[in-house]
């Protein structure tokens, strides 16, 4: 398929490095000379200097050609313009990323499809649910949900008197009766281990597991002897993802302090947030943190629009408390050095973005697609399809790649962890865990893969 993307940032270069290995015609525009260098010294694909909203560049980049254009730029205005031409160029699929919630609003005065854009991506709705669910689920440091908020996917961190600690994977099969538990993955220092029933688990690493929605509430006591509830949270940065992640958990935790240097969006935040104390002052200073009670704080969240500021914040404040810590980078860079600083929690809207369009863009019966921070692994939840070779067949008796694992599969609305007996029904939707050489060999397996 040719896709042309519009915009060479973190997101675009990711997408188009990704796209171009699944073996799409791939062309990329930014206005950015060196953006466009470092495109074209890193990837085989097209690459165009120009302004993305004139419809000449979008002809040069062969955008009459182009079956799909995905616009990611950091200006929702130029992703809107670009979708709109590319819907009068006549380009089949569009998909912008708009950020501003006012585009997005219901009550907006020309709703998006009117403009000829037929999918939006918005990264923050999915952060703001995920930092809220694990809140609500004491000790978990990474979270998303599969098959219809059926599935739950929980990263936790193993403390040293953590009850699974020295427990085989075989072993923990065998706990209670909470047979809708999986773990999935193990991050173990750089390495990243698909685990089989020998693999013990070692204090240090951090653990990825698949559970049922309804189970969920029996994993914190089997991973931590004492997991403390969030009842104090400071969140640093009005930006739109504070505001709204403090709107969406004042009801839930006992206390919120919103910190920021903006006195304009604090006092907008001061009128829209009755139940949180607001604090205009600078996240960097300790005087403020300790103003917002930072030795009672359960919970740190830098979220503010500056990657820079996000990391000094929260690393002052682990250094002075011994709250955990979640931070919002977009920088991709970022991750590893704050896992190895001791952050529990990395948010990387760019993961988030770069699902929902891999999602879009294999489309057919695949259901969604998660990105790991970790590597560019992916929990993929597809529809198996009759005519897939992995129907009526055991999954043992399938040539199965070593780093994949097949986590969970629902079958007419109920989670089962499958066993090697299992065999696949048509219409059953399976999650599965896989590393990059191992994507394309699932999706063969599973679906009969339909492009556009």
């Amino acid at each position: 398929m040719r896709i042309l993307i519009v915009g060479a940032g973190v997101v675009g270069v990711a997408l188009a490095e990704q796209l171009s290995l699944e073996g799409h015609r791939v062309a990329v525009i930014d206005r950015s000379r060196k953006k466009i260098n470092e495109l074209q010294d890193k990837l085989d694909v097209l690459s165009i200097r120009g302004n993305a909203a004139m419809p000449s560049v979008l002809i040069r980049a062969g955008i009459k050609s182009a079956e799909m254009v995905i616009a990611v730029t950091d200006v929702d205005e130029i992703n809107l313009v670009v979708g709109m031409l590319a819907s009068r160029l006549g380009v089949k699929h569009r998909i912008v990323r708009i950020r501003n919630q006012e585009y997005l609003d219901e009550s907006t005065v020309m709703p998006l499809q009117e403009l000829g854009i037929d999918h939006v991506i918005n990264p923050d709705p999915a952060i703001v649910n995920a930092l809220t669910r694990m809140i609500e689920i004491p000790g978990s440091s990474d979270f998303a949900t599969l098959a219809g908020d059926q599935v739950l996917m929980l990263g936790f961190d193993i403390d040293q008197d953590s009850p699974i600690v020295g427990k085989t994977l075989a072993e923990l099969r065998e706990l209670g009766d909470v047979d809708a538990f999986l773990i999935l993955y193990i991050t173990r220092g750089e390495e990243v281990i698909v685990p089989k029933g020998n693999h013990k688990i070692e204090p240090g690493d951090n653990i990825h597991i698949l559970v049922s929605a309804n189970t969920v509430h029996f994993v914190s006591p089997m991973i931590y002897r004492r997991a403390k509830n969030v009842e104090t949270v400071i969140i640093s940065g009005a930006s739109r993802i504070g505001i709204q992640l403090a709107e969406s958990i004042q009801d839930r935790v006992e206390k919120i302090y919103l910190i920021d240097t903006n006195e304009e969006a604090i006092e907008e935040a001061a009128n829209l947030l009755k139940k949180v104390t607001v604090i205009h002052g600078d996240g960097t200073n300790l005087d403020v943190l300790e103003e917002a009670n930072l030795e009672e704080c359960d919970l740190f969240c830098a979220v503010s629009d500056d990657d820079q500021r996000n990391v000094l914040t929260a690393l002052l404040a682990k250094k002075h408390s011994r709250t955990m810590a979640a931070v919002l980078v977009h920088n991709p860079d970022y991750v590893p050095v704050l896992d190895s600083l001791g952050v529990q929690i990395v948010v990387n809207p760019r993961l988030v973005t770069v699902g929902e369009i891999l999602m879009h863009v294999r489309r057919g019966h695949v259901h969604s697609v998660t990105r790991l921070a970790e590597s560019r692994a992916e929990i993929i939840e597809m529809e198996a399809t009759a005519d897939s070779p992995a129907v009526k067949k055991k999954l043992k008796d399938l040539k199965f790649p070593k780093d994949a694992l097949v986590g969970a599969i629902v079958r007419k609305g109920d989670m089962q962890i499958p066993t090697g007996d299992t065999l696949l029904e048509p219409g059953d939707i399976v999650v599965v865990f896989a590393l990059p050489d191992a994507i394309p060999r699932i999706e063969k397996l599973f679906t009969r893969r339909k492009w556009f």
